[in-house]
């Protein structure tokens, strides 16, 4: 059974948050704070996290931050009043995998929940329309033919198809893809986002990478 820890000061919606994973069948742990939930998370890791951003004691984003200093690979989910596309942004640069806003709905939770468990234990498949890529076998296919792509062309379409439906901005590009700081240089990654765009026109991908001015990128 998958063990989820949930940070929420608000002791409503921790209610909600508990019944909702108990009613899906896991084992909910609760902390209402910053600190308390980092010493559990030190000492045994979760399958799951679901994380608020303003708590009494620390910023869930400070939060966030740790938790990619420890783990890469554990999913975790915000959960927030704040509801601006920046302020999804830069969660998700921070390495959150996925953005819920107040209000949110139990069956919305559940959902989320389950798809986001689902894919920390598959093996790394995504799959939008005629395209599929398997990160594992290093594998792109478009209406099941195989299109050569370059280390950096794979990576940074694996990232767009990890986050579908999500802007990603340069920085987390840069930073996932070259292991690097962006510095306002954006010819190299221009270059291969052409690149990319014209191998997904040329072979007919149901798919197109549109350019979200100031921001990044985001595939659909």
């Amino acid at each position: 059974m998958a063990t989820i820890y949930y940070v929420e000061d608000d002791q409503s919606i921790g209610y909600v948050i508990d019944k909702t994973i108990h009613h899906a069948g896991l084992t909910g742990v609760g902390f209402q704070r910053g600190e308390a939930f980092l010493s559990a998370f030190k000492r045994v890791k979760p399958d799951m996290v679901l994380l608020d951003v303003m708590l009494p004691d620390m910023s869930g984003l400070d939060i966030l931050k740790a938790i990619r200093a420890l783990d890469s690979t554990t999913p975790v989910m915000m959960i927030s009043a704040l509801q601006s596309e920046m302020d999804k942004v830069i969660a998700l640069d921070l390495g959150a995998d996925d953005y819920m806003t107040k209000p949110f709905g139990v069956l919305e939770l559940t959902s989320r929940i389950q798809s986001k468990l689902r894919k920390s234990v598959d093996e790394k498949t995504y799959q939008l329309n005629n395209i599929f890529l398997d990160e594992k076998k290093h594998i792109f296919l478009i209406n099941q033919s195989e299109v050569y792509l370059t280390n950096k062309e794979f990576s940074i379409l694996t990232l767009l198809l990890k986050t579908k439906g999500v802007v990603v901005s340069k920085e987390r590009i840069f930073k996932q893809v070259w292991e690097t700081d962006f510095i306002g240089e954006t010819r190299t990654l221009d270059m291969h986002i052409k690149a990319l765009r014209e191998k997904l026109e040329e072979n007919h991908a149901e798919a197109i990478i549109k350019t979200i001015r100031g921001i990044g990128y985001q595939i659909e």
